[in-house]
Order: C-alpha cells, then sequence, then structure tokens
C-alpha cells in the first residue's frame, strides 16, 4: 500500500487494471498461433493478418457508439455488454472448424469491442490532471504484462491443440465479467449529456486534437504493423517455431511494462508528454529502420528492444494528452473516437503486414518507418495547449455594485 501511495494513482482504477489485463490476455493468446493457423486452414499470411484486421474493421462502427452510451447509463454497464458479446467471440473461436466460422468469430469479438474505451474514460473520471500521467503509464504497464504472459502461455497450451489457447480466453473473459460486477462501481461515468456524438466529432476536427488523433493514428499503425506480422515474420524469415515467438513477445512485454511504469511518468512531469512521445518516435524510427539488416535472431533482438521502449514511451504520452482535450462528460464519446481511429489502423495494418511478408520480408519496415516519420514531424507542429483544456471550477466573480 505504501508502494502504491508513492504513485500517487487513486486506489480505484486498480479494478479497471484488472479487467484490462483479463481483456488484453485474449488478444495476446492470438498472436503467436498466426502462423499454424495459416498452416491449418491453408491460408495465405495475407488472410492470416485478415484475423486481426475484420475484428478492428467492426469496432472501428461500435466503439464511438459503447463511448457515448457509457457517458449516458455509465462505464460499468458497457463494459458488461461489450465483455458478454466478446466472451461469446472467444467461444465460437475455440469451437471453429473452418475459416469461415473463424472470421464470424473475430467479427462478434469486434462489435463488443467497446471495452477500453470505456475503460480509458474510467481512468480519466477517477483521476485528476496530475495523477493522469502516472495512471495512464501504468494502463500503459498492464499491456506489458498481458504480452508477457499471453504468448507464453498460448505456445505452451499449442502442444494440447490450437484450440486451448482459446478456451483459456474465453474462461478469462468470463473472469473478467466478475471482476467488473464485483469491483467497479456502477456511478462513475454517468454525466449529463448535451452534445452528440456528431458534435462530439466536430469537436474532435479542432487543429489541437486532430494532431493528437493523426499522431495516434500513425503510431497504432506502425506497431500494429509490426505486431500483427511478428509471428509471420519469425516464422519466413528465422524460422521460428510458436514457443520462440511466445518469449520474443513476452520479452518485449517486460521491457515495455518496466519502461512504462518507471520511466514516463517522472520524464512526462519534468519535460511533458510531447518530449516523452517525441523520443519514443526516434526509438520506434531506428528499430523499423534496422529491421532490413536482420540475417539472424541476435540483430532481431536488439530491433523488438528499440520497438518496445519506443512504444512504451509514445502510447500513454498520446492517451494522457488526448484525455485533457475535451470535457469531461463528453470523455467517453472522444475515447470512442480514439478507439475507431486505432480500428482504421488495424484494419489496414496487419493485412498489410501480412502481404508484405509474403511479398519479400526484409521490406517489413518500410512503411512503419514512415509512418513514425510523419508522426516525428507532427510533433513539432500544432499541439494540445494542456493548460488551455483543464477542468476548471466555474469561474467566481464579484459582484459589482449597482445603483
Amino acid at each position: 500500500m505504501k508502494l502504491w501511495t508513492r504513485l500517487s494513482v487513486p486506489a480505484a482504477v486498480i479494478p479497471i487494471y484488472g479487467t484490462t489485463l483479463a481483456d488484453m490476455l485474449g488478444y495476446t493468446l492470438m498472436i503467436p498461433l498466426l502462423p499454424a493457423l495459416a498452416a491449418r486452414y491453408h491460408a495465405s499470411y495475407f488472410i492470416a493478418g485478415m484475423l486481426i484486421s475484420v475484428p478492428a474493421f467492426c469496432s472501428m462502427f461500435s466503439s464511438p457508439v459503447w463511448g457515448r452510451v457509457s457517458d449516458r447509463v455509465g462505464r460499468k454497464s458497457i463494459m458488461l455488454i461489450s465483455q458478454a458479446v466478446t466472451l461469446a467471440g472467444y467461444v465460437m473461436l475455440a469451437l471453429a472448424h473452418s475459416l469461415f466460422w473463424l472470421f464470424l468469430a473475430r467479427v462478434i469479438s469486434g462489435l463488443g469491442a467497446g471495452n477500453l474505451s470505456a475503460a480509458q474514460s474510467y481512468i480519466a473520471d477517477v483521476t485528476k490532471e496530475r495523477q493522469r500521467d502516472q495512471a495512464f503509464a501504468l494502463y500503459g504497464a498492464v499491456f506489458g504484462a498481458a504480452f508477457v504472459i499471453g504468448p507464453v502461455t498460448a505456445s505452451l497450451l499449442m502442444r494440447h491443440g490450437i484450440q486451448f489457447p482459446f478456451y483459456l480466453a474465453s474462461a478469462l473473459e468470463a473472469f473478467n465479467i466478475a471482476l467488473t460486477l464485483a469491483l467497479i462501481p456502477w456511478s462513475i461515468g454517468k454525466h449529463e449529456v448535451e452534445e452528440e456524438i456528431a458534435k462530439v466529432a466536430r469537436e474532435a476536427m479542432r487543429p489541437p486534437v486532430l494532431w493528437l488523433l493523426l499522431r495516434q493514428f500513425l503510431f497504432i499503425a506502425g506497431v500494429m504493423y509490426f505486431l500483427s506480422g511478428f509471428a509471420l515474420y519469425l516464422h519466413a524469415t528465422l524460422h521460428a517455431s510458436v514457443k520462440q515467438v511466445g518469449w520474443m513477445l513476452a520479452g518485449a512485454g517486460i521491457l515495455g511494462g518496466a519502461v512504462q511504469g518507471v520511466i514516463v511518468a517522472p520524464l512526462a512531469a519534468r519535460a511533458g508528454e510531447r518530449f516523452v512521445a517525441q523520443i519514443g518516435f526516434v526509438f520506434l524510427l531506428a528499430g523499423y529502420a534496422l529491421l532490413y539488416f536482420v540475417a539472424g535472431m541476435p540483430l532481431f533482438v536488439v530491433v523488438v528492444a528499440l520497438w518496445a521502449i519506443g512504444a512504451a514511451m509514445v502510447e500513454p504520452s498520446i492517451m494522457a494528452a488526448l484525455s485533457l482535450s475535451i470535457p469531461k462528460r463528453e470523455r467517453g464519446a472522444l475515447m470512442g473516437i480514439s478507439d475507431s481511429v486505432n480500428s482504421i489502423a488495424l484494419i489496414v495494418a496487419p493485412a498489410a503486414s501480412g502481404a508484405v511478408i509474403g511479398a519479400n520480408s526484409r521490406l517489413i519496415g518500410v512503411l512503419p518507418a514512415a509512418a513514425t516519420i510523419a508522426a516525428f514531424f507532427i510533433g513539432f507542429g500544432k499541439s494540445v495547449n494542456r493548460r488551455s483544456n483543464r477542468e476548471r471550477p466555474p469561474s467566481r466573480k464579484p459582484a459589482r455594485n449597482r445603483r
């Protein structure tokens, strides 16, 4: 408890970290299995990449709706509904016996995707501005933990059959629902809603917020391009096994979680989120550039380390800035729009990654490097003025004496 007090993050965020970890484990279990799924169903690397793109396509439409409704009825209700739909998708995935049923299961999982936007809004709801950098850094560290546990678990369960990791994902999502029911308050996130989704979308088109969303898109596109093709690239280039892929992703998760939990928040407090994000983009660019020269596992380990550090620095910095860019009562809708931006990147990136690996795996770093360069230079332009977006109490001007 003393350690938690030193982190300056309210205890109210502990349950959301638990539910987010359970959600992300279900996702990270899939990544090391893509080569095996491609071989089992005689699918190309492009089709294997589409297994990640399809749920992103569906969530692009569902996330803004879930986020907006969570502003009206509270975060907990929407989290429970989306978790139940996701659970149905995982059960179908475990029972699938053809490529058609695999894709249908992924469609259902994508339609239920709204949990993360509600979770991000919940964190912003229960934290003060001075706590938000630390809270989102720890939220990112939870993602890192999922990348440690999920891939290793998938590689260990693979020996019992390709469906067993998906049974585990179903059990985790059921446990996630129980956690949400028991620990998340019903009252969090209910705001008087005065704006419609279209109006919030227009607010998101303001240049400061728009620049943040554009940087987020470029960052997510590059990271997910590499991540979704991780196992396919290692299988095609270095002939790595599922177990090796799992341990590599676990190492990246440990390193990224350590960077987010220890370095990001103190550095952001001193130098600001934009500076942290810029340094992160430099690390990412170095990793993507080195991919062209990879001929063995040692250099690829260096690439993964640079990628993990860079992603760990950029992700919480952008999320913290976004949370301050719009009034509190509209935060769920903005996080929904943010999730839709992520979904657009997730639609394009995995399929493109699979296609490039299938054509020439040495060129895998070209597209994410270009996206990273663009995001880096955007960082020198307009950015959200945090001071002007702080949630201030109503001003109290002294009444003038009237005669």
